[in-house]
Order: C-alpha cells, then structure tokens, then sequence
C-alpha cells in the first residue's frame, strides 16, 4: 500500500492524467484501478506505448487500449491540447 489514493482523496483530486509505456500492462493496471477508485482517468493521445508481443504488435495494442477499450469504459482519451487546458485549469469535464 502506498497511500496514494487515500492522499488524492484528502487534497480532493478526482482527474488524473495517465501517460507511460507498457500499455498493456502498467497503463491497463494503472487507468482500471484509478477508474475503480472512483476516480476520471484522462489519457492524452499518443502519449503511451508498448512493445509487439506474440498477440499483437504495438499499434494494434495502442489503438486496442485507446480507442476500444479505455476510450469506452475506464477513461476519457483527450488530445494533447485538452491535456494543457486541464492542467493549466481551463478544461471543463
């Protein structure tokens, strides 16, 4: 336990702006359990990546994780431009 969810909680966070390698992997884990944590996970595009794999290659699993399945369920994919506003506090939700 890190206690990272309980400090976001204390100081009212509820946006987060993911971005990283492994999509697949530690993109996937990261983006579903802040969503389960009640929180709106934001995830600018082309800012995440990974490797081909023996399934599928790197863009396939880029467009999977982005446009099917983060984009529909556990996240809102936003542009680089939206990532700016939101951090400088001009991004309406």
């Amino acid at each position: 336990m890190t206690g990272l969810t309980e400090y976001l909680k204390s100081k009212g966070e509820k946006d987060i702006i993911t971005i990283g390698v492994s999509t697949d992997y530690c993109m996937d884990a990261t983006i579903k359990s802040g969503f389960e944590k009640g929180f709106n996970m934001l995830v600018p595009s082309y800012t995440n990546s990974t490797y081909d794999n023996p399934y599928f290659d790197k863009e396939t699993a880029y467009k999977y994780y982005n446009e099917f399945m983060w984009g529909r369920r556990y996240a809102k994919i936003i542009t680089i431009e939206q990532a700016i506003q939101w951090l400088e506090g001009n991004m309406d939700n």
